[in-house]
């Protein structure tokens, strides 16, 4: 495959293979704008200098632009509009920094839409005129006449109607109009339109072999669309290389690409720490989840759930304002691995993670072990038993207006209900307990029989064993009178969905109350609810 080689700061240089994307990911304030400018500079002579359209073009599409387009469109000559294009004036001595850039590259609006479809323009009337000529070549030589070209214009119209099929975009007589039910002027169009048209022009009208910078490809336009919309101008132009400057994580896991382009900091300066990550070396971990990790600043804690479950929005409001990033993986098992796999990885040694998992039915001893890894138990049984702490119905009682007795009722029907399913409770904290210790058995491979495998387990449960275990469990069951020991140990699903209606609100409305409250901080109620939930959640460091 055919390679750019482009020019990176700390004098490296790099063969990024055409066709094939770079996503450029960093936490705010790395410095990742301010890179792509620098890569820039060094690998187009035209920043600085006068365009030379024989030299190496970078084509740098800023987040900060102007989507207007003005009534009518000046067309100029092939040679004047593509200068106007890329360097901002058709001067032959204008370089970008001065006309393009107003010599403040990295915060400049860009105002080029005009230019840009007057290029568009220019390039279609020159295909259209060679093609004239070679038609009326054809007919005076008696040659057979060749068939229609496919123009700019026409594979424009045809990308803008795979994308949005229920609009047409007219682009005859060098203008620009949409047309659903009515048909109007290209500047009537939503944000949306006019950034796909803008980002399809631009990919159309590069030179060959450009290095093409996308400061936020996802900036205005739908989800549905994003992805199809870069997926079409990648493959149209297969000689030239996308570099992705985003925010969107999904967008960028889209991208498909073995290599990313971390940024990890700039000095203000000219000074950047960077570093190309090759996602095979990671197997550990999925790209998602690499990408969120280098994503942030901000330590990194690994919870149970998903981004839409209740545990999440917990997590994610208790620890925000602690310079924590919380990144939901699953289940238990999954939190562990990732924590462990991070460890793993001597490029992300910079990088402090954590985990937080359900207490469910450990021991101390497997509680110390997971601390020792870096993965902290709550001091409940499931993370949605903080919804149930006696301190946090309190709080709740008072902001929904019930009366005093509200919050012993809530306590009392769950008492009355642990004590109901109590002897469950204790059947699952043994066959928990039975879980562990095979997990902790080791068996040598070499002598792997029956009969072996079988001494080992008696010798390892005996009746002794198993009695203790069991005595074990039952004493710390029946002695969990109050709550707060009950919400410990008790390993009920939804429970917190099930004591709404003891506040006069749907059973299941409850814990997304409290969410609610978290998130808008009525009445400056946020910092009650941490407070009451604090206990009961691990410091981390």
């Amino acid at each position: 495959m055919a390679e750019l080689m482009i020019k990176f700061p700390n004098g490296e240089i790099r063969n990024l293979q055409q066709g094939k994307p770079v996503v450029l990911l960093g936490a705010n304030g790395a410095g990742k704008t301010r890179l792509s400018v620098k890569i820039e500079e060094l690998n187009d002579t035209s920043f600085q200098r006068p365009y030379n359209p024989s030299q190496f073009l970078v084509q740098r599409l800023s987040a900060q632009k102007s989507l207007s387009i003005s009534d009518t469109l000046i067309i100029k000559g092939l040679e004047a509009s593509t200068r106007e294009a890329y360097i901002g004036n058709s001067n032959e001595y204008a370089s970008k920094i001065g006309y393009r850039y107003g010599s403040n590259p990295a915060t400049f609006l860009i105002n080029d839409y005009d230019k840009v479809l007057s290029l568009l323009f220019a390039k279609n009337n020159k295909l259209l005129e060679d093609q004239n000529k070679m038609d009326k070549l054809c007919v005076s030589q008696g040659k057979t006449r060749p068939e229609p070209l496919k123009t700019l214009i026409d594979i424009v119209e045809e990308i803008w109607s795979y994308l949005l099929p229920n609009r047409k975009i007219d682009l005859s007589g060098n203008e620009v109009h949409a047309i659903w039910k009515n048909r109007y002027h290209g500047k009537e169009m939503s944000d949306g339109e006019r950034v796909i048209l803008y980002m399809i022009v631009q990919a159309l009208t590069v030179k060959d072999n450009t290095l093409v910078i996308i400061d936020e490809p996802e900036l205005h336009i739908h989800k549905a669309i994003l992805n199809k919309l870069w997926d079409k101008l990648e493959e149209i132009r297969q000689d030239c290389v996308f570099m992705y400057i985003t925010h969107d994580l999904d967008f960028a896991v889209s991208r498909n690409t073995d290599e990313i382009l971390w940024v990890k900091s700039f000095d203000g300066d000219n000074t950047w720490e960077y570093e190309f990550l090759n996602i095979e070396d990671y197997e550990s971990l999925s790209t998602e989840l690499i990408f969120e990790i280098i994503g942030t600043k901000k330590k990194i804690v690994f919870v149970e759930g998903t981004k839409s479950s209740l545990d999440y929005l917990l997590y994610q409001e208790i620890y925000k304002d602690k310079n924590y990033h919380v990144i939901p993986c699953g289940g238990c098992k999954q939190v562990v691995n990732y924590v462990k796999a991070k460890k793993g990885y001597g490029k992300f040694d910079n990088i402090e993670v954590y985990g937080v998992v359900d207490r469910d039915y450990r021991m101390k001893h497997e509680v110390d072990e997971l601390k020792n890894d870096g993965i902290f138990c709550l001091e409940v049984s499931e993370v949605e038993n903080l919804f149930l702490v006696p301190e946090l119905l309190l709080v709740m009682q008072k902001q929904l207006g019930c009366e005093d007795d509200v919050v012993d009722n809530a306590k009392k029907f769950i008492v009355d209900l642990y004590n109901g399913v109590k002897e469950t409770q204790i059947k699952e904290a043994f066959t928990k307990e039975v879980d562990y210790q095979l997990s902790c058995m080791h068996f040598d491979s070499k002598t792997l029989v029956a009969e072996s495998v079988k001494k080992a387990l008696d010798e390892k449960f005996t009746i002794e064993f198993i009695e203790c275990i069991l005595k074990d469990k039952r004493e710390i069951f029946e002695s969990a009178t109050e709550l707060d020991d009950i919400l410990r140990i008790f390993n009920f699903k939804d429970l917190s969905k099930k004591i709404g209606s003891k506040f006069g609100i749907k059973d299941s409305e409850y814990p997304k109350r409290v969410i609610n409250l978290l998130k808008y901080n009525k009445n400056g109620v946020k910092e009650q609810i941490i407070d009451a939930v604090k206990p009961y959640i691990p410091e981390l460091p």
